[in-house]
């Protein structure tokens, strides 16, 4: 499993949006003084002194279910690689053969006609596939045809870093399976849980309808593949449990997998499904695996040709006719996020050749957006935060010298990924067939597994990327001990080089901070420099170390998220221990930089206020109740307002530079601080 710390007709319908859907984004993201509520005193309440105003000029489109400045970024980004679509789109001779396979992908998915008229179609090639299977045995076979197709079907199998051995990818097999986002969906008790799970099964009942049965069939159906979906769940780990490398980590034979569930034969599943010759996986959690093998018994054929189906048009809905678009969104969209619209189809489409193209468009993108002078740039500013989070390591009193000495070694091992990938992925094998929508993104989707599939047995290549360089994210990944910052992030409002250094230092700084500092969380600090999973602490230091998380834990814990639903302090705390440790050396690298020397005030504000607004600015955002309730179960984040207000609270600094009283609402009494 991956561990990283973090966005979805003809071409003459392209050309006839309107005036006001074609216009690009134009209003200034930039900070400026103007945006700060200052009939909100600041040791009241930080965030609504620097976001309430925003919050208040950019509502939640009626499209999203979160608003805020990260969704701002992505959305100007997303015009950008329209643009570079729409270009691409043009079927002329000259096309390169990258520009063909982006353009007729998009031209595709745009061709809201040609999808209508294909209407199910391509799925008869599943549907006729699973009514041909003749007894439970064959099961592997057809789920490696679904797997290959997106579809999360029974388990998951991928490759990654061997966590005890690196440098090394292994296979990797996982739970999986479900219809809802998480195995707490299918138990939770509270009232609004159990009525989400009654409106989940009549939405897989709709779904059946529009496939052409009849209703109470498709009642009864929709009732197996809960029933089904409830057993897998039983033995699924939840969000929090998965946070523990130690709880996702158990290196088997294959001969060891097989006897956790000698209902499913897995050694024909590897051998169709692609991938190299293996000895040993990790099995994130054989309980998950030996639970599956009583679900496979307790079922019947039937009922697992009917949860098959459900899987194959669940994974495809996006690419079917409007009727199954629009039932997927009342559902997934509507009554899970609280979101009002569905998203305009041009964007729906960017984002879907984002995921299946990603660096494909993104070859043009860093040459439209970033170049080799942005990527240096940042680099200076990682140098700047590293040296300064070495120093914070050596200056904490509650740890020892021989855990420093082991810390900073691990530190000096971090590697950065800036911008864009130094070795772009090669997509010469995939096929795109202009007017195939859904065939389109399902041989991606093969296409992308056997790309992972193939670094089996393979040492680890950190060249690789996570995702595409448009990506309005950055990401820690412990198994590799670096870095990634792409492209898509280092822009206004989080990086401005216009701007002053403590506003920058503030946003993309603090942000820099953050993901070095998850080496150095609950999670990243059990892996070592070589990105093993190894105790490199002595016991009196780690155990200085979780009462300190502790307090981070406890703190967050306390926030109300929506209604009387608080935050979950164990889920967010490496997210929390990181903005925490990341904004603190972000003002220790901005003091560095000054050199002691103190900076004219500008629009009334010194600098190190100014770094304090720009670390709040980066988070503002607005939420939906519904999406709140189901962030809480899900998210590793805490919401903007707990990001801001709970980092600041624990900074003495804060309290200096703003005059705030001891006992102001913005100083917390019981300051946590690991980092």
């Amino acid at each position: 499993m991956r561990y990283f710390t973090v966005l979805i007709v003809a071409l003459l319908l392209v050309s006839a949006l309107s005036a006001q859907e074609k216009a690009k984004p134009t209003a200034d993201v930039r900070f400026s003084a103007d945006m700060l509520n200052k009939s909100v005193d600041p040791c009241n309440d930080f965030y609504a002194y620097a976001c309430s105003k925003w919050t208040a000029q950019n509502p939640i489109p009626a499209d999203r279910s979160v608003w805020g400045r990260f969704n701002e970024l992505a959305e100007r980004g997303q015009y950008i690689v329209r643009d570079i679509l729409e270009k691409a789109s043009a079927d002329h001779p000259g096309r390169s053969a990258n520009e063909q396979k982006i353009g007729d992908f998009y031209a595709s998915c745009m061709d809201e006609a040609a999808v209508e008229k294909v209407g199910t179609k391509t799925l008869e090639r599943d549907f006729q596939s699973i009514a041909a299977i003749h007894s439970k045995e064959e099961l592997p076979k057809e789920i490696v045809r679904l797997h290959g197709e997106g579809a999360d079907v029974l388990f998951g199998f991928d490759s990654g870093s061997d966590f005890k051995n690196a440098s090394q990818i292994i296979a990797q097999v996982d739970q999986g399976g479900l219809g809802m986002p998480d195995r707490d969906y299918y138990f939770k008790d509270d009232e609004k849980s159990v009525e989400l799970r009654k409106k989940y099964v009549a939405h897989v009942a709709k779904m059946f309808v529009l496939l052409g049965d009849d209703p109470s069939k498709a009642d009864a159906e929709a009732k197996v593949v809960m029933d089904i979906e409830t057993g897998l769940a039983k033995g699924a780990l939840d969000q929090t449990s998965r946070r523990d490398p130690q709880k996702v980590y158990h290196k088997l034979s294959s001969q060891e997998l097989a006897a956790l569930s000698p209902a499913f034969n897995f050694n024909v599943y590897f051998e169709d499904v692609g991938a190299p010759r293996f000895n040993s996986l990790n099995v994130s959690e054989p309980d998950f695996i030996k639970n599956m093998q009583g679900i496979i018994d307790a079922h019947s054929l039937d009922d697992w040709k009917t949860y098959l189906r459900w899987h194959a048009v669940h994974a495809s809905a996006p690419y079917l006719p409007a009727a199954f678009v629009n039932e997927n969104f009342d559902f997934f969209g509507k009554t899970m996020q609280g979101t009002k619209e569905l998203r305009p189809r041009w964007k729906r489409c960017v984002g879907y050749a984002d995921s299946d193209l990603g660096e494909v468009i993104g070859q043009i993108y860093v040459q439209q957006t970033f170049g080799a002078e942005g990527k240096e740039r940042t680099l200076a500013m990682v140098g700047a935060l590293e040296k300064a989070l070495g120093e914070d390591i050596q200056s904490v009193a509650w740890m020892g010298a021989d855990t420093k000495a082991q810390a900073i070694v691990k530190l000096s091992a971090i590697t950065n990924r800036i911008g864009y990938p130094d070795k772009w992925r090669d997509y010469s094998t995939l096929q795109i067939v202009r007017g195939d929508a859904l065939g389109n993104s399902q041989r991606a989707n093969q296409n992308d597994l056997q790309y992972r599939l193939k670094k089996i047995g393979t040492p680890l290549d950190k060249r690789d990327w996570p995702y595409p360089p448009m990506t309005v994210n950055a990401t820690y990944d412990p198994t590799q001990n670096n870095i990634t910052f792409p492209a898509g992030i280092l822009q206004p409002p989080f990086y401005d080089n216009r701007a002053d250094d403590a506003l920058n230092f503030g946003g993309i700084g603090a942000v820099i901070g953050h993901e070095l500092t998850h080496g150095f969380d609950d999670q990243g600090s059990q892996f070592d420099a070589e990105g093993n999973l190894r105790d490199w602490w002595t016991a009196s230091d780690k155990k200085q170390f979780e009462e300190r998380t502790s307090c981070i834990k406890d703190q967050y814990g306390s926030f109300v998220a929506v209604d009387d639903l608080k935050l979950n302090g164990k889920l967010t705390l490496g997210e929390n221990t990181a903005d925490n440790g990341g904004l603190r050396i972000a003002y220790m690298a901005l003091l560095n930089t000054l050199a002691g020397k103190e900076p004219a005030p500008i629009e009334g504000l010194t600098a190190k206020q100014r770094l304090f607004l720009g670390w709040a600015n980066v988070w503002c955002e607005s939420r939906t109740d519904a999406v709140s309730r189901m962030l809480v179960t899900v998210d590793p984040h805490s919401p903007g307002k707990n990001r801001v207000n709970g980092t600041l609270s624990n900074m003495l600094e804060f309290r200096e530079a703003y005059h705030c009283a001891a006992t102001a609402p913005m100083v917390n009494q019981k300051a946590c601080r690991v980092w």
